[in-house]
């Protein structure tokens, strides 16, 4: 059973979101079919979700257990409004996964049916379970899971909540949260009334005892090259991938990315941000710039990706880790203002050249022509015999003695 209690006046946790805050009633927590719609208000509500006991936060900082298949594990959340206006909230729990642009822990949307760990966890003894459909009757169900909690200002209530582990539960970890949603109305940029779904929670991290296997693997990769305006500069290569959590346990991966040219030659690295806590089957985006990398018309980019345990509360030995994962990818690496350069050149070169294979053909006929014309005239000339002659000549001579 829920237990409401008064908020001691300086108290403040980690994780208090500020949202728009709409009335409610007194303090106490209901299985219902759904959560109120809020009216908007300009007063902000805050509040956080923490592990507890019967008797509030206990100091935990998230929820995790070992178990065996078949397992019941029975415990607590505070939820907690500090606010000062009343405030409702519902208290369910939801599937993990890793956000794929940023890498983060995150939950499933709150429309969405859980079918792991969330969907075992059934909050103050409200339903847990909705059908994967994927259509409103799922959407319908999941706005349903849960309890709702009425707090007045300041007040906090202690929730319990169960979780049943299937006997057929796969070994390894599986991860889920116990969110607080507040809801309300807002209006968008045209004016036109939304429903905002605010969600504050802390984590669930259970580990089914079994053979485990951690593995990370990389796809996906791609490569680019951004060049610069000067012609003798260098420019940026990039590189981007998906690390994908292909084992069952939660990892953490340090990324290198190296660039090389034709025959090997190094054109810089960089180490990227590590990707953390990986749940089993998440899988995140990663894209990684390597400046000061010369153009080398064809350049290969080489990801490594070094796996590195998640630390984890009250557990046994360290996994064993896997090989680092690896990939690569080629990209052209044209330096376009040098490449320019080289074609105006050559394209004068080659202009010049057959101007001069032109000009050169051009007087090679013409000589023919004239030399044609020549021998023509001189064919063409007076012939042998007739007046005008040497010969004449000579024998009007010899006639006149």
């Amino acid at each position: 059973m829920t237990v409401p209690r008064p908020l001691a006046r300086g108290v403040l946790a980690a994780g208090v979101l500020a949202a728009l805050a709409g009335p409610v009633a007194s303090a106490h927590a209901v299985p219902v079919p759904a959560v109120p719609v809020l009216a908007v208000d300009d007063r902000e509500v805050t509040w956080s979700v923490q592990p507890a006991g019967p008797e509030g936060p206990d100091g935990r900082t998230e929820l995790t257990y070992d178990v065996e298949p078949g397992t019941t594990v029975s415990d607590w959340v505070s939820v907690s409004n500090f606010s000062d206006r009343p405030a409702t909230f519902r208290v369910y729990a939801s599937d993990a996964t890793t956000d794929y642009r940023t890498g983060a822990f995150t939950l499933v949307a709150a429309d969405q049916a859980s079918t792991g760990l969330g969907s075992w966890t059934a909050v103050d003894s409200g339903p847990a379970v909705c059908p994967d459909s994927g259509d409103d009757a799922e959407a319908t169900c999941a706005a349903g899971v849960g309890a709702v909690v009425e707090l007045e200002p300041g007040a906090r209530a202690d929730v319990p909540f169960t979780i049943t582990v299937p006997h057929d539960a796969t070994p390894g970890d599986h991860a889920a949260g116990i969110v607080a949603s507040f809801r309300s109305r807002a209006a968008d940029g045209d004016g036109s009334a939304v429903q905002v779904e605010q969600r504050v929670g802390t984590r669930i991290y259970l580990r089914v005892d079994g053979p485990v296997q951690p593995e990370l693997t990389v796809t996906g990769t791609v490569a680019g090259f951004d060049g610069v305006a000067n012609p003798f500069g260098a420019g940026t290569a990039t590189a981007g991938f998906d690390l994908t959590n292909t084992g069952n346990t939660r990892i953490s991966g340090e990324p290198e990315v190296r660039v090389s040219g034709p025959f090997g030659i190094d054109l810089g690295a960089v180490d990227v941000e590590p990707v953390r806590n990986l749940v089993p089957g998440g899988t995140a985006h990663v894209v990684a710039e390597v400046p000061g990398v010369v153009p080398a018309l064809l350049l290969f980019a080489d990801v490594t990706v070094t796996p590195v345990a998640v630390e984890r509360t009250g557990s046994g030995p360290d996994d064993v880790l896997p090989a680092p994962a690896r990939a690569s990818a080629q990209a052209w690496a044209v330096p376009w203002p040098t490449a320019a350069i080289v074609l105006l050149v050559a394209g004068g070169v080659w202009a010049v050249v057959v101007w001069r294979r032109r000009s050169r053909r051009l007087l090679a006929e013409d000589l023919a022509a004239y030399t044609e014309r020549v021998r023509a005239e001189a064919l063409a000339g007076p012939a042998a015999g007739a007046p005008g002659a040497p010969g004449d000549v000579h024998r009007e001579s010899e006639a006149l003695r």
